[in-house]
């Protein structure tokens, strides 16, 4: 009785494998809408916690220095997403499309410290398709999420990771977050502003900062909040 159990259990599972999602088709499809952006101002480096943080790299040629961080396309009118503190300051701002040799000047449209939300405005040609920002409260936690961005300088790059807790309050310096979605997807200095995507191309979060001291633990900013900041400052 007992060996025809385990025979019944190995016939069960033989050629039986564990289905991935397709990512690939959702980065295809979605990576023409984030942009890179270009930021000159003084940095403000933060400690513990720090923000999704600009990536620094200093520019010789002209004395100053240039922080890049992400945005992402999320109306067909140009208007670009990002986070208020890689703006923050900024003398000149530069958005670099996908495929693009050449960045586009883009301009402030309207900003929000508290919440730490900034929408931009560029003449940069419309991608075939925008980022939707859905509805992060129907996240839930163990739900599979993309975060595209450019962490460290390197522009589109993808990770890929797990919704790993939600309605996580933070302090960063004098801004509260109250409601942040954390993610063990890989977050560094360059994501700030970039999208997380869920598996049905939403945006259900922006990558806004990560733990300095550990490894795997980021926080977004939650969809819920873009929304209603997107609708008063438009």
């Amino acid at each position: 009785m007992v060996q025809r159990v385990k025979r019944k259990a190995r016939r069960g599972t033989r050629g039986a494998g564990i289905s991935l999602p397709d990512f690939v088709s959702i980065v295809d499809k979605y990576k023409k809408a984030v942009v890179g952006i270009e930021v000159v101002h003084q940095p403000n480096p933060q400690r513990g916690f720090s923000f999704g943080m600009p990536w620094e790299r200093r520019d010789d040629t002209q004395n100053r220095t240039v922080n890049i961080g992400t945005g992402f396309v999320f109306d067909p009118r140009g208007y670009i997403l990002t986070n208020e503190h890689v703006v923050h300051g900024a003398s000149q701002i530069m958005v670099r499309a996908y495929g693009k040799k050449n960045p586009f000047r883009a301009s402030v449209v309207g900003s929000d410290y508290k919440h730490d939300i900034a929408i931009l405005k560029a003449p940069i040609p419309i991608p075939d398709t925008t980022l939707k920002v859905g509805r992060s409260k129907d996240a839930q936690v163990g739900e599979w999420v993309l975060a595209i961005g450019s962490p460290l300088g390197l522009d589109h790059s993808v990770t890929v990771g797990i919704i790993s807790a939600t309605e996580r309050p933070l302090q960063i310096g004098d801004r509260d977050y109250p409601n942040l979605l954390q993610t063990d997807a890989a977050i560094n200095r360059g994501n700030s502003g970039g999208p997380l995507i869920n598996l049905r191309g939403q945006v259900i979060g922006m990558n806004t900062a990560v733990s300095q001291s550990s490894q795997g633990i980021g926080f977004a900013i939650s969809a819920d909040i873009l929304r209603e900041v997107i609708k008063r400052l438009l």
